[in-house]
């Protein structure tokens, strides 16, 4: 329960913290310029916190370079986003509410091509690189969203705070979804190519893949749909079933030994 003192919660009140302090500024001093870093750092939060969370358990960064990492975080997160809103723009209507439900079946394999085509090199073809770049791409997937559902909420004249609490909700949700369901099949799918040694589709991996596409669309459906208030509630529930399976998924990955330096000889 003393999860205050671990470094992900501390990372996701200063982001939050910091996100909010740019807001007030912006409020106080008039000077919007700020405004996208406060939404930047908003966005951040959660799933910077899962990141830290994750890594502290598994060492998953120690998996891959570091150069490999900030690519899929910046590169691979921005051809997903144009992957996913241009047939989320295509094959999902305002009209038509029920069409929100073939949102996972677009974003999530919009999210999984940047790693495909990693692996296809044969290149980093283990599962702990895999959820490394899982969680990389979908990273800068989720902070690139929610930063886009800030600009809508300004657009919608809801003002500056308002975008800040589209953001801290954002915040709270993006860990339990994006990023969970791009790393569970990342997971599965880099397992297998572990041990196959290239990239291969098999029955475990389309498995994994409905369950994410699935969860995905429910947790927007629950969201966004006319359903009575008390079933939204079950969005709770999506939430931490993504979370187990992701959890279940990745329970076999060992924390990497950090070499130590050797004490300097007198």
């Amino acid at each position: 329960m003393r999860f205050y003192r671990h470094r992900w919660f501390k990372a996701w009140i200063a982001l939050i913290a910091l996100s909010f302090s740019l807001i007030a500024m912006m409020q106080v001093a008039g000077n919007q310029a700020v405004l996208p870093a406060a939404f930047f750092y908003g966005a951040s939060a959660g799933p910077i916190a899962l990141l830290l969370a994750v890594h502290d358990r598994i060492h998953i960064a120690t998996s891959v370079p570091a150069m490999t990492l900030a690519g899929m975080f910046l590169f691979g997160g921005g051809v997903a986003l144009l992957l996913g809103g241009y047939f989320d723009a295509l094959l999902i209507s305002e009209k038509n509410s029920n069409s929100i439900l073939r949102v996972g079946w677009i974003e999530e394999p919009a999210k999984l091509v940047p790693p495909l085509a990693v692996a296809l090199t044969g290149r980093h073809l283990t599962k702990a690189a895999g959820v490394a770049l899982g969680l990389a791409c979908a990273t800068g997937f989720a902070i690139m969203e929610s930063m886009a559902y800030a600009w809508k909420s300004i657009a919608n004249h809801d003002g500056a705070l308002g975008a800040g609490t589209v953001l801290l909700l954002r915040g709270l949700s993006t860990p339990f979804s994006h990023l969970v369901w791009t790393g569970l099949v990342c997971a599965v799918a880099f397992g297998v190519w572990q041990v196959r040694g290239r990239a291969v589709l098999t029955l475990p991996i389309v498995v994994a893949f409905v369950t994410a596409a699935m969860l995905h669309s429910l947790s927007d459906g629950l969201l966004i749909l006319d359903i009575p208030r008390p079933a939204r509630l079950l969005f709770i529930v999506v939430a931490v079933t993504s979370y187990w399976l992701f959890h279940r998924a990745t329970r076999n990955l060992k924390p990497v030994p950090i070499p130590q330096p050797e004490p300097a000889r007198a």
